[in-house]
């Protein structure tokens, strides 16, 4: 019963276990189907999954797709080297969805460390494994991310490239937010090419879509880009009527202010492109933006006629330069990373890594083949001992066997000897009582002679030695009937022993009144107190005994 109660709840643990697994990846699964297109669903039902009873592979994969949905949505991720580590370790080399994204997850974050050849390194090798695995929607973000690269590679042309690629996926895939974005992309591309009035058609283009269903940052976001596109195709007042509106109650960018400040600068309104410049210049800001504000402060200075003032600021401004000069090496960077990634490289890579595949593979098999030899060894090994130690123990019973047959034998030969004896004995006697018999015919002495010669032979039925005789005969035929009788009574006395005797021989209680030359009420008194010590004791075998006594 117990053993059956173990076996339900071990069960039950079982179910309970498969229902959360089950749970959790049908957790998984939806909020990677909502993340593209309802990214708020889908971070609650991520924030909403029970950590507590998750295995640690499954904690990992929920870290994954929490960084991949902020990432989705230019949400900052900030890594580890220590979650990097244990990322590679459950991600890397796996060639599914998921190394996609942690290819992805670990660009982002590369991106955000200013580290140009990890963000594009990453990306490339999510762009070329979503290629082989057909991922199109990781592949829409991948080539977004790379038009980026590229932009601020200063690349417009193949920034513009990937954002088009981009924007054609997402539009097929349906996902209307990512498409705002890749098209968005697609302008930034343009302006970097210098092709603003384009650039300017595309985003009056999108403005009433953008208007009417994208979110206000999207939207704040939108008009900032609109306004310097404006004020690049020499519309300054829209421009500068546009970022009045959006930052009235809104915080503003030192890039913002810097373009904000060109714009006054290019209607000659000094005053306030140069208060607007030096408020960008306190806020904080990379090497890109401190180039841009002292190239806009130097021209404000130099149109306003404040030329003491231009040595220290082109000073400033050949700093940032020198600055922005070493972090842009991302264009070399990029065409040393293309070159690796051509075609007779990818196949390459392929087969190393089907190489690595092949030997896992044969790497395992030759492991279990190991252990199935060692086991069949094994259990070989064990049967072959407990055949042995089974042969053995047949031998040894074999030998026990002749070891009982042969003291049987003896036995058997020393009671035939006994009863041999014992019967010669009694012919003996009768071949005696004859003699004195044919001797002492038609004599006065006959009778007295006979009775002598009985009363002699029956005498002797009474010494230790006709006693012992007897309880050896009764051992033989009765199977050790005194020797049990014996050790079940071992304080009886000796007339009780013998009378034990020559009730289990047999003889009637007269007889035995003549051999123990006691009166014969006196032998159905012992005869009575024997059988009732025998009937109240303990004996397991007193109903052996007792058969003797009816």
């Amino acid at each position: 019963m117990r053993k059956f109660t173990y076996i339900i709840l071990i069960t039950f643990v079982l179910l309970g276990c498969f229902s959360c697994r089950n749970k959790f990846d049908r957790n998984i699964d939806l909020a990677e189907k909502l993340s593209y297109i309802e990214g708020d669903s889908a971070w609650k039902i991520l924030t909403e999954i029970d950590t507590t009873k998750l295995t640690e592979k499954q904690k990992m994969q929920l870290f994954l797709n929490a960084a991949y949905l902020k990432g989705i949505y230019a949400n900052p991720i900030y890594l580890f080297d220590e979650d990097i580590k244990e990322g590679d370790s459950y991600f890397s080399g796996k060639l599914d969805s998921d190394e996609i994204k942690w290819y992805i997850v670990k660009s982002i974050d590369a991106k955000q460390k200013g580290d140009p050849v990890g963000w594009l390194e990453n990306l490339k090798d999510a762009e070329f494994l979503a290629i082989q695995l057909d991922r199109k929607a990781e592949l829409g973000f991948i080539y977004l991310y790379l038009s980026k690269v590229y932009q601020q590679g200063f690349n417009g042309t193949v920034g513009r490239y990937y954002a088009e690629k981009a924007a054609k996926i997402f539009k097929e895939l349906n996902f209307p937010a990512h498409l705002k974005d890749a098209r968005m992309s697609v302008i930034g591309s343009i302006i970097v090419q210098g092709d603003y009035k384009t650039a300017l058609d595309s985003m009056e283009a999108m403005t009433p879509e953008v208007m009417n269903n994208a979110t206000e940052s999207y939207k704040v976001f939108f008009l900032d880009q609109l306004a310097r596109t404006y004020d690049e195709n020499e519309m300054t007042d829209k421009a500068i009527s546009i970022w009045q509106s959006i930052y009235a109650d809104k915080p503003i960018s030192s890039n913002t202010l810097a373009h904000w400040a060109n714009a006054y600068l290019h209607i000659n309104k000094f005053d306030s492109a140069l208060i607007l410049i030096n408020e960008a210049i306190e806020l904080p800001h990379n090497n890109t933006d401190e180039y841009l504000c002292r190239n806009v402060q130097y021209q404000i200075l130099e149109k306003a006629g404040q030329k003491d003032k231009l040595p220290q600021i082109d000073s400033l401004r050949n700093i940032a330069s020198v600055r922005i000069g070493e972090e842009k090496k991302l264009e070399d960077v990029s065409l040393s990373l293309n070159i690796k990634y051509d075609s007779t490289t990818r196949d390459a890579w392929i087969k190393v890594n089907n190489a690595k595949a092949h030997t896992l593979i044969a790497i395992f098999v030759s492991i279990i083949s190991c252990m199935a030899l060692v086991i069949i060894w094994l259990i070989y090994r064990k049967r072959n001992k407990l055949l042995k130690l089974e042969h053995e123990n047949d031998i040894l019973k074999i030998q026990n066997l002749e070891q009982n047959l042969f003291l049987s034998d003896n036995q058997n030969k020393e009671m035939n000897y006994k009863i041999t004896s014992l019967f010669q004995s009694r012919f003996k006697v009768l071949d005696d009582l004859a003699a004195t018999y044919f001797e002492c015919k038609d004599t006065g002495n006959e009778q007295k002679r006979i009775y002598n010669e009985v009363k002699v032979v029956l005498n002797n039925f009474n010494n230790d030695k006709s006693i012992h005789e007897l309880t050896e005969i009764l051992n033989g035929y009765h199977n050790n009937l005194m020797m049990k009788f014996k050790s079940d009574f071992p304080k009886l006395s000796k007339s009780q022993y013998r009378l034990s005797v020559f009730l289990f021989c047999g003889f009637s209680l007269p007889s035995i009144s003549f051999f123990t030359d006691t009166e014969l009420k006196n032998i159905y008194v012992y005869k009575s107190r024997l059988k009732s010590l025998i009937s109240h004791s303990e004996s397991p075998n007193k109903e052996e005994y007792l058969k003797f006594f009816e």
